[in-house]
């Protein structure tokens, strides 16, 4: 696994929040399971909150919207390595 500081920025995560990107939909999906869950049966430990500027759960669904880009720009990069052999 490779640690953060290894890992590109695709896109800064402050320039995400300016430019209004969209959060991916596996960042929202995993997102709800976590607050849900987290409310359910952590009593509320973490009270996500999303939906505003600086909610806690904005700030983790940009940093896992980062970590899909980076996922995908790897995949994509093995595939054009595996065309390439």
């Amino acid at each position: 696994m490779k640690m953060a500081v290894d890992v590109d920025v695709v896109i800064d995560i402050n320039e995400r929040w300016e430019e209004g990107i969209p959060h991916d939909k596996r960042s929202i999906e995993i997102f709800q399971f976590v607050k849900d869950y987290d409310f359910e049966f952590c009593n509320d430990f973490f009270c996500f909150k999303s939906g505003g500027d600086g909610d806690n759960g904005e700030h983790l669904m940009y940093l896992l919207d980062e970590f899909f880009a980076n996922k995908d720009k790897e995949a994509e990069n093995e595939g054009k390595n595996d065309k390439e052999e």
